[in-house]
């Protein structure tokens, strides 16, 4: 008999869960409304995490989009003096950047080419359940009724508040800013295949080529407080590198970043979460997205063995949740370390300088193995 699956989201989370399923022989309906907006700028997609798409079957369309980074350079913001090169894998699987929006339609058309996996284009109102069902209220009329429910519907979602309705989010006092930029229109440094992390006093800005080097992707993190006025063109105009990114045809998008609640039940009844919805983290170590392609691949390779789905998904939330526990952690501790101000952030640039490369590539293997 065909297990069926309802699926609340059609992120990168959601797409990937239909994606595992499907190829086990679940029948996939996905709830959410077409996407409309563009996905602005990329993802860093580490080796544990090019590791655990590979399991989708997509490599292949990855490569032709995806750009490979060999390295990290870590620069003074202040000075642009580089502090240290930690080199990235030349084997498979490689550390690549990738446009949002490449990654974004790649798993949307492997979903829209698998007759196992169909959308439901509506907006989820209300969740209630039976001993045995899961009942969904959707905005076009329709109510589902499934026994299995993942939310893949990211933290804002109404699968998150339903699993733990007293969850809580917080402003850090920190924003971040967004864009992407033509290589042709940055200096040539900007377009070499490698992330550029550049530690200031309370601010830090990473770099890194996506398209296949075409585009550059960038984001400049910064202290509300240490910057008070907040426009990137007053920040970074008076740099003598770094001012070339305020080019003005091109545009900045702003965000607060929060600081989530650590979820220690990811399921209820037959909803279970995945992804952002379970595990939202700061974006300080480019494992964001990378963690919710693991909890994907850990449920396929349980469906692999022959576990049923209900199975799978339930031994799933035991082996990732601590897991990412430690990893979202990880993320805002480094966050702290990036940010860091005064004397002491002229120490951490020391330390960095004097003996970063191999403390920095203990960390990235510690962080990387723990897929």
């Amino acid at each position: 008999m065909t297990e069926e699956l309802v699926i609340i989201g059609n992120n990168f989370s959601g797409l990937g869960s239909a994606i595992a399923c499907a190829r086990n022989g679940c029948k996939v309906k996905i709830i959410a409304p077409k996407k409309q907006s563009i996905l602005l700028g990329g993802l860093q997609v580490a080796p544990n995490a090019r590791a655990a798409l590979s399991v989708l079957g997509i490599d292949s369309h990855i490569h032709q989009k995806a750009t490979q980074l060999t390295a990290v350079e870590i620069k003074s913001f202040d000075s642009a003096v580089n502090l240290a090169t930690i080199p990235l894998p030349s084997e498979a699987p490689t550390y690549i950047g990738i446009a949002r929006e490449d990654l974004y339609h790649i798993l949307m058309d492997s979903c829209l080419t698998n007759s196992l996996i169909e959308f439901t284009d509506a907006s989820l109102l209300a969740i209630s359940q039976t001993e045995e069902q899961t009942n969904l209220a959707l905005d076009n009329g329709e109510v589902v009724s499934a026994s299995i429910v993942i939310g893949a519907d990211g933290w804002h979602g109404k699968t998150r508040q339903f699993v733990s309705s007293g969850v809580t989010q917080q402003n850090t006092g920190y924003s971040i800013y967004r864009s992407v930029y033509p290589a042709a229109k940055l200096p040539a440094s900007f377009s070499s295949p490698n992330t550029q992390l550049w530690l200031g006093k309370s601010c830090h800005l990473v770099t890194y080529p996506i398209s296949n080097g075409r585009d550059v992707n960038l984001v400049f993190t910064f202290s509300d407080k240490k910057f008070p006025d907040s426009s990137i063109h007053t920040i970074l105009s008076n740099h003598p590198i770094l001012g070339a990114l305020l080019n003005q045809e091109y545009s900045w998008h702003l965000s607060p970043i929060k600081k989530f609640e650590t979820l220690f039940n990811w399921r209820r009844g037959g909803i279970t979460l995945i992804g952002d919805a379970a595990h939202p983290m700061a974006p300080h170590l480019a494992q964001g997205a990378a963690q919710s392609f693991i909890d994907i691949a850990c449920m396929e390779n349980n469906l692999s063995k022959g576990q049923s789905l209900a199975d799978a998904i339930r031994n799933m939330v035991t082996v990732r949740m601590p897991k990412a526990q430690i990893i979202a952690r990880k993320s805002q501790i480094s966050g702290q370390i990036f940010r860091l101000n005064g004397p002491i952030a002229t120490a951490r640039n020391q330390i960095i300088g004097v003996a970063g490369e191999i403390i920095i590539n203990e960390f990235l293997q510690d962080l990387w193995l723990t897929a």
